[in-house]
C-alpha cells in the first residue's frame, strides 16, 4: 500500500467518532459468541457544585472478536483477519506483523472530539472536552487468517474538562446510539459526598451511591440514559408504633416499624435501641421490632424509651424516638341486664350464675360501664353468635338492645308434621364482653343467653265445608256441615299434645281448655248465611297464649228462594185512571232467577233477580203501568224462573182497592164545596154581627 492510500485512510479515521464494527458472516460463528468484551470508567474528580469547572477521566478497555470486521475496510463480513490480509496485505491467508502494523493506525487515531460523540457522557446537557488523549492499540495477533479465536481492540484514557450550570441537581446523560463502545458496562465514580439520586432507567444501574455501574446494553438504542446526581443528604426516616395508644401494655407485645428512604443504591443501615431509665434492654437492625415490656423487667409506671436511626453509606444519619409509659393495670367494668316485655315491663336479670334468661319475645337491655386508672378512654365491645354480624362497640359507657329469638332448631313450618309436634330444647347463645384500656390491657367475660319459651302455640286451622276446604272458589254454604282441622299447628318448644285450646263462635264458647288430642279435628253445626266470627285460643305448658280470630262468610244454600218484600203505587186507584205499580223482589237463595210482574193478562218485561250473598239477599225492583178498568181489589202476581227453567208464580196480596167512577155526583160536590168556601170567607171579612142584623 502506498503512502497516499494510507493517508486517506488515516484522515477518514480522524473524522469518524467511533470505529464501526460489522458482524462477520454468520457461517462458522459460534452461536454463544459474545463479540464484545471490556469495561469503561468515568471518574469525576471535582465537587459538583453550582457553576463550577469539573475535571474527569474517561477510561475504556475494549476488545472485539476476530470474527467481526470493520466498516473502514471492504467486505467487513469477512472478519478482521481476512480484511487486513486482503486489503492491507498480500492476501496469502496469513496475517503477518507488517500487515498488522498497517492496521494499527486505524485504532490509534480514533476520533475523540467530545465526550458525547465518543460514547462517554454529558454533564448538565453539555459534553466534556478532551484535554489529553491516550489510545493504545490492541490489534489482532499474527498467524493464519482462519485462526479467529483471538480479539482486537484498544485501550483509551482521556482527560476531560466540563462545567456545571446553576441548578442544584446535576444531570449526567449517557448516550445510547448503538455504538460498539456502549456494549460494555460503564462504571461511574463520584467525588465525596456526591451520590446517585435517581434515574428512570434504574433497572440497568447497580452498585453504591458514589460508585455505580450502568449496563447500557439492556437499554434500547436511541434511549439515552439520564441520571440525577446531588450532594449526599441524610436518609428520610418514617417510623411509628403500630398502635395509636398513649400508653403501652405491660404484658402485651408492641410492634414498631421503620422505613429508611434514600437512593435505591444506598443500603441504609437500621439501628433500634429500647431503654429503661437509660439502660438499653433491646437492640435490633430489622425494619420491624416487637417488644413485650414485662419480658425486660419493666413495671407499671416505667417509661420505655425507643430510638431508631437510619444511616446511609456516607455516614449521614436520621433518627426517630418515642417515650411511652407502661400500663400494667387492667380496666374495671360493671354490667347489668334488663328484660323488657309488653306484659311485665322492665325486669332485672340475675346473672350471678353466668346465665342470662330472656324470653323469646322480650327485648334484652344491656348496660355496661368501664373505667381505667389512667383516666383515659376504655373500649367496650360485646359480640354474640346470634349472627355473624352481631357486634356492639362503644367507649366508657354502653347501652344496647336486642332480641334473642328461638333458633332454627325449634319447631317450625319447615319440618314435617310429625317432627314439628315433638318437644324441642330451648335455644342458647353466647355473649362475650371485652373491655380494653388505652394501652391495650383487656379483661373478658362470657355469659350464656338462655332463650325462655315466650311465645304461644302457632295456630294453623284448615276449615272444610261438606269435606271441601273453603276458599274463594269454594265458599261455605248455609246448612252445610263445617269441620275445623288443627293438624298443622305447633308450639316452638312444647309438644303440641301439651297445649290447651278454647274455641269461641260468634261470642259463644264452643269448648274451653281442651287438650289438643281432643280437638285436633272438630265439627260445627251448619250455620246460617252471613258472616260468622271464629276465635281460637291456645296455651302452652308455660301459659304462653296465642289468639287467632277471623270471620267466615257463609253463603246461602244453592237454588233460588223468591219472595215479595214490598208493593207500592203512584196514581189514583179509580176506574178509568192509570197507576204505576212498584214491587220489590228479594232472593234469599244462592242462585239467580228472572221474573216479571203481572196483573191479569198484563205483564212487565222479565228482569234479572240476583242471588243472595253472605251480606244479604239479592234485591231488585219491578214496575208495571196498569190502566184501571174495573172496581175492586187489584189482582197481582209474580212469575219467575230459576236456573233450571222451572216456572213459578207468587200471588201478591196488594191491598189496592179500585173505586168505581162517580160521574155528576162529583160535580155537585164540587159546587157545594165552592159555596161553602165563599160563606166562610164573608163571615170572616164582615164579622158575625152583620149577618145577625
Amino acid at each position: 500500500m502506498n503512502r497516499t492510500t494510507l493517508a486517506i485512510l488515516l484522515t477518514t479515521l480522524m473524522l469518524t467518532p467511533l470505529i464501526p464494527i460489522v458482524s462477520a458472516d454468520a457461517h462458522g460463528i459460534p452461536e454463544d459468541l459474545d463479540p464484545y468484551d471490556g469495561w469503561a470508567k468515568l471518574e469525576i474528580h471535582d465537587p459538583l457544585m453550582v457553576n463550577s469547572n469539573i475535571t474527569a477521566t474517561w477510561t475504556l478497555n475494549f476488545s472485539i472478536s476476530d470474527y467481526h470486521g470493520t466498516g473502514h475496510l471492504v467486505h467487513p463480513t469477512l472478519g478482521i483477519r481476512k480484511q487486513i490480509d486482503m486489503y492491507l496485505g498480500d492476501g496469502d491467508d496469513y496475517l503477518n506483523q507488517s500487515e498488522i502494523d498497517l492496521f494499527t493506525p486505524y485504532l490509534e487515531n480514533r476520533a475523540w472530539n467530545n465526550s458525547e460523540r465518543a460514547g462517554c457522557c454529558m454533564l448538565d446537557h453539555e459534553a466534556f472536552e478532551p484535554t489529553n488523549i491516550t489510545i493504545i492499540a490492541n490489534p489482532p495477533s499474527p498467524g493464519p487468517v482462519m485462526f479467529r479465536n483471538g480479539s482486537w481492540g484498544w485501550t483509551e484514557i482521556v482527560e476531560l474538562a466540563g462545567s456545571t450550570d446553576g441548578r442544584s441537581t446535576r444531570l449526567l446523560d449517557l448516550p445510547r446510539t448503538g455504538a460498539a463502545v456502549e456494549e460494555v458496562p460503564l462504571t461511574i465514580f463520584l467525588p465525596s459526598p456526591y451520590e446517585y439520586r435517581y434515574s428512570a432507567m434504574a433497572d440497568v444501574i447497580e452498585g453504591s451511591p458514589g460508585e455505580f455501574t450502568v449496563n447500557r446494553t439492556a437499554v434500547p438504542v436511541a434511549s439515552d440514559i439520564r441520571i440525577s446526581l446531588g450532594e449526599n443528604s441524610p436518609p428520610n426516616i418514617v417510623a411509628n408504633r403500630l398502635s395509636s395508644s398513649t400508653q403501652l401494655a405491660l404484658d402485651r407485645s408492641t410492634t414498631y416499624e421503620v422505613n429508611c428512604v434514600d437512593s435505591h443504591l444506598d443500603d441504609t443501615e437500621i439501628s433500634w435501641t429500647f431503654s429503661n431509665n437509660g439502660s438499653i434492654v433491646l437492640s435490633s437492625d430489622q425494619p420491624f421490632v416487637s417488644i413485650t415490656p414485662s419480658e425486660y423487667n419493666f413495671s407499671h409506671g416505667d417509661v420505655l424509651s425507643t430510638v431508631v436511626k437510619c444511616t446511609d453509606q456516607f455516614g449521614s444519619t436520621s433518627q426517630w424516638f418515642e417515650n411511652a409509659v407502661i400500663d400494667g393495670e387492667s380496666p374495671t367494668w360493671e354490667a347489668s341486664f334488663v328484660a323488657q316485655s309488653t306484659e311485665n315491663g322492665e325486669v332485672a336479670i340475675d346473672i350471678s350464675d353466668g346465665i342470662i334468661e330472656i324470653g323469646s319475645e322480650d327485648i334484652l337491655q344491656i348496660n355496661i360501664s368501664a373505667s381505667d386508672e389512667s383516666g383515659l378512654d376504655t373500649t367496650i365491645e360485646i359480640t354474640s353468635n346470634r349472627s355473624s354480624e352481631w357486634r356492639h362497640i362503644d367507649w366508657n359507657q354502653m347501652f344496647a338492645q336486642s332480641r334473642f329469638p328461638q333458633g332454627e332448631n325449634v319447631n317450625n313450618m319447615n319440618l314435617e308434621i310429625t317432627d314439628r309436634r315433638q318437644s324441642k330444647p330451648a335455644t342458647t347463645y353466647s355473649l362475650h364482653l371485652m373491655v380494653a384500656d388505652d394501652a391495650g390491657n383487656s379483661v373478658h367475660q362470657d355469659w350464656v343467653i338462655l332463650v325462655l319459651d315466650g311465645a304461644g302455640p302457632t295456630i294453623l286451622p284448615d276449615i272444610y265445608s261438606n269435606d271441601v276446604m273453603i276458599s274463594a272458589e269454594q265458599p261455605a254454604r248455609a246448612d252445610e256441615l263445617i269441620t275445623v282441622n288443627l293438624s298443622n299447628s305447633y308450639d316452638d318448644l312444647d309438644s303440641i299434645y301439651d297445649t290447651r285450646w278454647t274455641f269461641i263462635l260468634n261470642q259463644e264458647a264452643q269448648f274451653e281448655n281442651q287438650s289438643f288430642a281432643d280437638i285436633e279435628t272438630f265439627e260445627i253445626e251448619p250455620l246460617e248465611a252471613g258472616s260468622h266470627w271464629f276465635i281460637l285460643m291456645a296455651w302452652d305448658s308455660k301459659d304462653n297464649m296465642n289468639v287467632l280470630s277471623f270471620s267466615i262468610a257463609v253463603q246461602p244454600s244453592p237454588g233460588a228462594n223468591i219472595s215479595i218484600w214490598n208493593v207500592s203505587y203512584d196514581g189514583t186507584p179509580t176506574v178509568g185512571e192509570t197507576i204505576e205499580l212498584y214491587a220489590v223482589v228479594q232472593n234469599i237463595g244462592g242462585d239467580p232467577a228472572v221474573g216479571r210482574l203481572c196483573s191479569g193478562e198484563l205483564c212487565s218485561d222479565y228482569v234479572n233477580i240476583p242471588w243472595a250473598t253472605s251480606v244479604g239477599p239479592g234485591v231488585v225492583g219491578i214496575s208495571l203501568v196498569i190502566p184501571l178498568e174495573g172496581a175492586g181489589e187489584l189482582p197481582l202476581r209474580l212469575e219467575w224462573e230459576d236456573s233450571e227453567q222451572k216456572d213459578n208464580s207468587i200471588a201478591i196480596d196488594s191491598n189496592i182497592i179500585v173505586n168505581p167512577d162517580s160521574g155528576p155526583l162529583q160535580v155537585i160536590l164540587g159546587v157545594f164545596l165552592v159555596l161553602a168556601g165563599l160563606a166562610i170567607g164573608a163571615r170572616m171579612l164582615w164579622g158575625p154581627q152583620r149577618f145577625e142584623d
